[in-house]
């Protein structure tokens, strides 16, 4: 798989994970599904990460590949985090507000970053980039 498709494809799988919450598809399908996506999204971010570093690609895009991996490994953490504070202790009074806070601004970073890398990957791979004069 080229890797223009694979950046573009952790974009898609980030919005769906993002989109695809419980209350919208019912308690146990809806956190399967969410799951399923953020580990796919892990393994996607790390993968990205791994191959940029080993490209001639800008330094940045390196940089900021690296930290949407640390925003999901961060996120694999805090969703599971979450997911057993509302399994075990729904009763607790603020920790799941935070969590599940700290989710939703950790998933729109992700998302947000990488759209970024795809789209600056994406042109440099077209040598959009020109110096110049």
């Amino acid at each position: 798989m080229k890797l223009y498709i694979r950046l573009y494809g952790t974009v898609w799988v980030s919005f769906f994970s993002c989109v695809l919450i419980s209350r919208w598809l019912g308690a146990y399908v809806g956190a399967s599904v969410h799951a399923l996506l953020g580990t796919v999204l892990l393994v996607l971010t790390l993968a990205n990460a791994r191959t940029l570093a080993a490209l001639p690609v800008p330094a940045r895009l390196k940089r900021v590949s690296r930290v949407t991996a640390g925003f999901a490994v961060f996120q694999a953490a805090g969703g599971l985090a979450l997911g057993v504070s509302a399994r075990l202790v729904p009763a607790l009074p603020v920790v799941p507000s935070l969590l599940y806070g700290a989710h939703v601004v950790c998933a729109l970073a992700i998302l947000a970053q990488a759209s970024s890398v795809a789209t600056a990957y994406d042109m440099w791979e077209e040598r959009e980039f020109r110096e110049q004069a």
